[in-house]
């Protein structure tokens, strides 16, 4: 069950699951890159999420204290998404690792992940991002629709069935029920 095909570890991966592989880590890499680039330009997305704001306070607040007010509040929303990228980008990276390897759950988690992603980011798409940001992202999801295609390719299917048949059944003591 080797990634690269050890002569006794099982099935070798074919070229289709090492690809998938390489693109999920492409695609977390534009994932990070994207995080980077929103703390980079975090003023001008603040200044573009609060002015729909600023203009309707406008007799009352000044823009400046808008964003002072609301500055905080976004700082700390940004560093959640931050940890919440951070943990979905390992959790990627070790279930696509864990389905180069062979392992069946873990391309049904990834798929389920990163349908999710691509929804999520599609769904989340803000035209008042910097360029920059929104290129980024749509690479990476671009990347992930690449790697979903390849985790279901016929080859990769293949891979799947066949290091299955080369796992040893668990022995039936696992399963019976101990009542003593």
């Amino acid at each position: 069950m080797s990634f690269h095909g050890a002569a006794d570890a099982g099935p070798s991966a074919p070229s289709a699951m090492r690809a998938a592989f390489a693109l999920v880590a492409a695609s977390v890499v534009c994932t990070v890159l994207g995080l980077v680039l929103t703390f980079a330009y975090r003023d001008e997305i603040l200044r573009a999420a609060v002015e729909p704001v600023a203009d309707i306070a406008s007799g009352i607040l000044s823009q400046d204290t808008v964003l002072r007010v609301a500055g905080p509040e976004f700082d700390d929303h940004l560093l959640s998404a931050a940890i919440f990228q951070g943990i979905c980008c390992a959790l990627v990276m070790v279930l696509g690792l864990l389905a180069a390897k062979g392992g069946s759950a873990a391309r049904v988690l990834l798929t389920i992940m990163m349908v999710l992603t691509v929804l999520a980011g599609f769904l989340g798409a803000d035209a008042r991002y910097p360029s920059i940001i929104v290129t980024v992202v749509m690479i990476g999801q671009i990347l992930q629709v690449a790697a979903l295609t390849l985790l279901w390719v016929p080859a990769s299917t293949g891979f799947f069935q066949a290091v299955k048949a080369v796992r040893p059944a668990p022995p039936i003591e696992v399963y019976a029920l101990r009542l003593r």
